[in-house]
């Protein structure tokens, strides 16, 4: 194997070498290194989009990967591992100064650095090394890409539109557009299912990676919005969990932003982690950092509702409660006086005032009894809102075996396994009729 810059006695030697056809992995990793050192024995010039970056603030490295650009977010050709060791990454910032800019990688970013090869023979792990940093380079990338798509939709008008709607108080009833039984689909439900209250959920499935990414995603909305359940729905989730930028790159395509911009309802966008943002946090109503912070965002709202109701209870409470007990008090020192009064007078006169007195108290009486049962009444509504107690006032939450809530008898067929959730439990149950 010819191998540019090796000298004729390295080269005998990893012939020989070779030809034993049976080494340690040691072995094999050092001549690995030697031919790799000797095939680039100096610094050279790569360039690509970082991706992956990470930095380690105990001795301050900084490690990322860098990925041949690919257009709209395809899948990289290839990535390559990639060190920035700290006392490189002060030399470069001190250049940087000089030119009156700030060193600082970013993901997404295509960049052009000096590097060295790299192996560690211990663990046969190949990186570069970066050396130096082209300040000058301005290359195209999914970065760039995207903030392209967000001027152009924005001067359109599409990433605004979604932004009026008000979004709902009680948003107890969700469409969910995910992969189907991905992590990200289950933490939002397990969330959801957490906070107890009664949330109903309309999935649809979507291809949430490669090229199948936008068509399926817009399909899924589609097909929320033309359901039979589209009028019940008070917000729609558009969730995946983490991955790498190529990975969530998918979602930065026009027809999605375009898709959801035409909606009836306000939209959640959770794709990612928090670091990470795609065209759909741009063009919803909401953006949440995770599929289980989307989650949330519906539980605290419905949870301000329940807090408000409770209050309002317990301001009427507190309100009412001090005046019946003043009536009482008045009404009973009426009585008082009457009776103080009747033995004073004739015993005509005074068997009719005990007539009239007894009518008092009696018409008094029931003035009290209604004034108690009409805020025994507004008690009890009250706390029959609050959806914590929904489910012990008769409500029942019936699942098929996949975990879908059904919402009327043609949703199910004989033979169907049921789950019953109601008050003191689950009920496991087998349809034998529809009727």
């Amino acid at each position: 194997m010819p191998v540019a810059g090796a000298g004729s006695s390295f080269s005998l030697s990893c012939k020989d070498f070779l030809y034993q056809r049976e080494f340690t992995v040691l072995q094999l990793n050092s001549t690995v290194k030697e031919v790799l050192y000797s095939g680039f024995p100096d610094e050279f010039w790569i360039r690509g989009v970082v991706t992956g970056l990470r930095r380690m603030s105990s001795r301050g490295h900084t490690y990322f990967q860098l990925a041949d650009p690919s257009p709209s977010g395809a899948q990289p050709p290839a990535v390559v591992d990639c060190a920035l060791f700290a006392g490189d990454k002060a030399v470069i910032a001190l250049e940087a100064g000089r030119l009156g800019d700030v060193f600082d990688l970013q993901n997404n970013t295509e960049v052009r650095i000096r590097a060295t090869v790299n192996f560690w023979e211990r663990s046969g792990r190949f990186q570069i090394v970066m050396k130096g940093f082209d300040h000058s380079f301005s290359g195209d990338s999914a970065a760039i890409h995207l903030k392209k798509l967000v001027e152009q939709l924005s001067a359109e008008g599409i990433l605004q539109e979604i932004g009026t709607l008000p979004f709902p108080r009680l948003p107890l009833t969700v469409g969910l557009v995910t992969s189907k039984g991905s992590a990200a689909e289950r933490d939002f439900i397990k969330t959801l299912e957490e906070s107890k209250y009664p949330f109903r959920v309309f999935a649809r499935y979507a291809t949430m990676q490669g090229l199948e990414t936008a068509d399926s995603v817009c399909s899924a909305l589609a097909c929320i919005l033309s359901s039979r359940f589209s009028q019940e729905i008070d917000v729609v989730v558009l969730t995946r969990g983490g991955g790498s930028q190529t990975d969530l790159a998918w979602f930065n395509d026009e027809r999605i932003a375009r898709t959801i911009a035409q909606l009836p309802w306000p939209i959640v966008s959770a794709i990612g982690h928090e670091i990470d943002f795609t065209l759909p946090d741009h063009a919803a109503h909401t953006r949440a950092k995770t599929p289980t912070h989307a989650a949330s965002i519906l539980v605290d709202s419905v949870a301000a509702v329940d807090e408000s109701i409770s209050s309002m209870g317990r301001g009427l409470v507190s309100a009412f409660s001090p005046r019946i007990r003043m009536e009482r008090f008045k009404l009973q020192s009426i009585s008082r006086e009457l009776s103080s009064t009747l033995k004073s007078l004739p015993e005509k006169r005074m068997a009719a005032l005990r007539r009239i007195a007894s009518e008092i108290a009696l018409a008094a009486g029931n003035r009290l009894h209604v004034s108690e049962r009409n805020l025994s009444s507004l008690e009890a509504e009250v706390d029959k809102r609050n959806p914590d107690k929904m489910l012990s006032l008769g409500w029942a939450i019936v699942r098929n075996q996949s975990g879908k809530l059904l919402r009327t008898a043609h949703d199910s067929k004989k033979g169907d396994r049921l789950s019953v959730s109601m008050q003191g439990g689950t009920l496991k149950v087998l349809v034998e009729e529809r009727e």
